[in-house]
């Protein structure tokens, strides 16, 4: 059969099992069960709403979000081409929730689909068996059901067109242009996709080719075009990238946001029953070790480019797992690679190579004794199908949440300006939607507020509200203008759970409990849109600070920790001045300033934990004070600063 049909039957043949796997979801039996069950997907479809309102007024390209967090850059943190994309599919879907349904197919069967490019390099049905496998691989699907992730899947759908246009770069003789332009702008379109990915599938792409040239089987010239492609796409990207940078998760505290990084455990990810009782876990897919195996059998056999495919992929998998955090989290810029998402490069890489292995042990085994290798190509991908296949069961969708759905209902018929969602992020973004689409509420707090300008400071009242800091929470969500508050109701005995003193509180703070649910609290108040003049006495800089105003809300806190970036005129408005974990540009211009306002008759408080040390005795010192470490062995009693 012509090389052409049987590329063509290989792709009628993914298509039909993609069919086969998202009918539910394309088609559910109740339209009432459309609504995703994933935790993100609420969140991304209330933006591509946003936008479609936006692009009916004229505006192809809106600045601020007004519902969200105060209102924020929603186009800044989040890329747009995701968004583009359902705003595309809402015209013929009619409604969202079927435009989303529709986006992940249309997804999930363009990375299947474009596993066909290999085809010429490994064998139309190798090509097709690896499509299969990618529309099946366990992290994609629980990324997009579990997860909802949809900007994180619109990218993954472009990995392997990306992937093949480097593979030309690095090893086409001909048309190489063509090859050098189609990696920049698939680079560059992954990027506008999901930031994060693009520098994540950027630093494998780069990583590829080095170990591909240390193979020495590289045209050293064709590695410099492939590293320089990879480098043009971002370049591409940056009238975008550069604003994205700024705000959100990047200020976010380093230590914490790599604390917080998930990595999963070996003794999980590669065990087929943790499916069974949890069908969220993370499951990487334990014939992926049988495709490892066979590479390290053959090794001999394998070209440079599978050889640098193997490689790749055990360095990309080891990173996502707990064996390396440590090591990991100690690189620069680790807290903006998420360590979890190197799996959506190092199970694509490994689909490929299992596709690569399995064409090449075909091709060296004949009858008899060298029969072996078409024998394991058959078993690993039957296995790899059998084993995939489990991950099927996450395709499904969902009725609205009930109560959730009823909590909004309740905020439609009542008076109040913004709504906080105090619920750890527990609920997922299925509020974030509601509350807002529903009612018209702008909200102030809730799921994924690391794209928030004001992210520094719902951290904050997240960790306050969680530890009980009740009045630092109510205080900065009234200055937020916090007219609802929704509580979920947890016990203490929860990993997260809201603490009592803030539930407590809400009443003496004028707040009215109106509905009280299996799972969730309605406390309200009257209020309308207002603005707000914080007259405050006390500041306070350094990355202690913020721990500081937990315990005194009426603390104002600031957003450099140097002192010396504040000028002393504007120091000099406040009673007192708390310096905590503070630093400097210039530790003399910072002694002068502090001197200075000292002897203008300003309180100061100075806390050496956490500040630079002096380069000759290793601890702490400002003014000529050496800080001591001290230890408590008895809880302080505290009290006002007033």
């Amino acid at each position: 059969m012509p090389h052409n049909r049987r590329v063509l039957w290989a792709a009628l043949f993914i298509t039909a099992i993609s069919f086969l796997i998202y009918w539910d979801v394309l088609w559910p039996a109740d339209p009432s069960l459309r609504y995703p069950w994933s935790y993100d997907s609420w969140g991304h479809l209330i933006k591509a709403e946003y936008l479609q309102e936006q692009i009916a007024t004229g505006t192809w390209y809106p600045d601020i979000f007004p519902q969200w967090y105060n209102g924020q850059q929603m186009l800044r943190y989040y890329a747009p081409l995701p968004y583009y994309a359902l705003v595309g599919l809402l015209p013929a879907a009619g409604d969202v929730f079927v435009a989303a349904n529709w986006f992940l197919f249309i997804a999930a069967l363009f990375g299947g689909l474009s596993m066909l490019l290999y085809a010429r390099r490994y064998g139309p049905t190798f090509a097709m068996f690896g499509g299969v496998l990618l529309v099946l691989m366990p992290d994609n699907i629980r990324v997009a059901f579990a997860e909802g992730n949809l900007p994180r899947v619109f990218a993954a759908a472009l990995l392997p067109a990306a992937f093949f246009c480097l593979l030309n770069v690095l090893t086409a003789d001909r048309r190489r242009g063509y090859w050098f332009a189609g990696l920049a702008g698939m680079t560059a379109l992954v990027v506008l996709s999901h930031a994060m990915m693009g520098a994540i599938f950027a630093a494998c792409f780069s990583l590829f080719v080095v170990v591909y040239w240390l193979t020495g089987k590289a045209n050293s010239r064709y590695v410099l075009q492939g590293l320089l492609g990879i480098f043009t796409g971002v370049l591409l990207s940056s009238w975008w990238l550069l604003p994205s940078l700024t705000g959100g998760i990047t200020e976010l505290n380093v230590e914490a946001a790599t604390e917080a990084l998930a990595k999963f455990p070996w003794n999980v990810a590669f065990n087929p029953s943790v499916r069974q009782y949890d069908k969220e876990a993370l499951y990487v897919g334990l014939t992926f070790l049988l495709t490892l195996s066979l590479g390290w059998v053959y090794w001999k056999h394998l070209d440079g480019v599978m050889r640098a495919m193997l490689i790749v992929g055990v360095v990309t998998l080891t990173i996502s797992s707990t064996l390396v955090s440590g090591l990991y989290s100690a690189l620069p810029l680790s807290h903006l690679f998420w360590p979890l998402r190197f799996m959506t490069f190092s199970g694509f890489l490994l689909v490929l190579l299992t596709v690569a292995l399995i064409s090449t042990t075909w091709g060296l085994s004949g009858r008899g004794r060298r029969s072996f290798g078409r024998f394991a190509a058959v078993g690993i991908i039957a296995l790899m199908l059998l084993d995939f296949w489990q991950s099927a069961s996450l395709v499904v969708t969902a009725p609205a949440p009930e109560e959730i759905t009823h909590v909004a209902e309740l905020l439609e018929g009542s008076s109040g300006w913004r709504v906080a969602t105090a619920d750890l992020s527990l609920l997922g973004s299925s509020p974030s939607y509601l509350f807002s689409t529903a009612t018209g509420r702008e909200q102030v707090f809730g799921w994924a507020y690391q794209g928030a300008a004001t992210a520094p400071l719902l951290a904050s009242i997240n960790q306050a509200i969680e530890k009980g800091f009740a009045a630092y929470a109510l205080d900065r969500l009234d200055r937020l203008g916090s007219d609802d508050i929704v509580v979920l109701k947890t016990t203490s005995e929860s990993r997260y759970h809201v603490s009592e003193e803030f539930r407590e509180a809400l009443p003496d703070a004028g707040y009215e409990l109106t509905y009280r649910g299996r799972r969730l609290e309605l406390y309200q108040r009257q209020g309308g849109p207002r603005a707000y003049r914080v007259d405050t006495r006390v500041f306070a800089v350094g990355n202690g600070a913020q721990n500081v105003s937990l315990v005194f809300p009426e603390i104002l806190v600031g957003s450099d920790t140097a002192l010396d970036s504040y000028s002393v005129e504007f120091l000099s408005q406040f009673d007192t001045l708390i310096l905590a974990g503070f630093n400097w540009r210039s530790r003399g211009v910072a002694e002068d300033m502090v001197r200075q306002l000292a002897a203008g008759g300003q309180r100061i408080v100075i806390d050496l934990t956490g500040t630079p040390p002096d380069l000759l005795v290793r601890i702490p010192r400002f003014l000529d004070v050496y800080g001591e470490r001290i230890l408590l062995y008895d809880p302080p009693r505290l009290d006002s600063v007033y």
